[in-house]
């Protein structure tokens, strides 16, 4: 096993470009702020599949409406074209299936046990964690990418507005 030497992803990470611009550009540095010339790509189609995954009860969004609200979400940043859609159709699906999860636990977090009839946690509250744990792997690795390209600061994300509607719905 080597020891010491440079490695890939080692050291401090990048600050976003639009921290740099607030902070007055501390490193004198020329910032880069990435300029399309070209004309921007068409948003792309949700998948066939992703129709077919729908969110659970109460949730109100499917895998595409997620897939759909993402790229007008990220074609609005102008990041749109430097993001894999694989990603993009990751973060939906995830998405979906932990709404449905959600939806499912309203119950509350326990059950019944099938066969002696104790109280036992539910198991759509840890799916529920599982999905929502990829599903923070999933966005971190589209939010980096508009936190580092982008020069506006973009505090209202889609992922704020399904924990909002998703506390909502526990309220009411």
């Amino acid at each position: 096993m080597p020891h010491g030497g440079r490695r890939p992803g080692a050291g401090r990470p990048k600050k976003p470009l639009a921290e740099k611009i607030l902070e007055g550009n501390p490193g004198k540095r020329e910032l880069k702020v990435l300029e399309f010339k070209a004309p921007i790509l068409d948003v792309p189609a949700p998948p066939d599949y992703l129709a077919d995954i729908a969110a659970g009860e109460g949730s109100g969004l499917g895998a595409k409406e997620i897939f759909e609200q993402m790229t007008a979400w990220l074609e609005k940043t102008g990041c749109l074209p430097l993001i894999c859609p694989a990603h993009i159709e990751e973060y939906a699906l995830l998405k979906s299936r932990w709404l449905a999860c959600e939806a499912k636990s309203k119950a509350g977090v326990l059950t019944k046990h099938p066969t002696n009839g104790n109280a036992i946690a539910s198991p759509y509250v840890r799916i529920g964690l599982d999905y929502l744990s990829a599903l923070n792997t999933a966005w971190g690795k589209i939010w980096v990418v508009v936190a580092q390209n982008s020069a506006r600061s973009f505090s209202k994300t889609p992922h704020d507005d399904a924990m909002e509607k998703l506390l909502a719905a526990r309220r009411g």
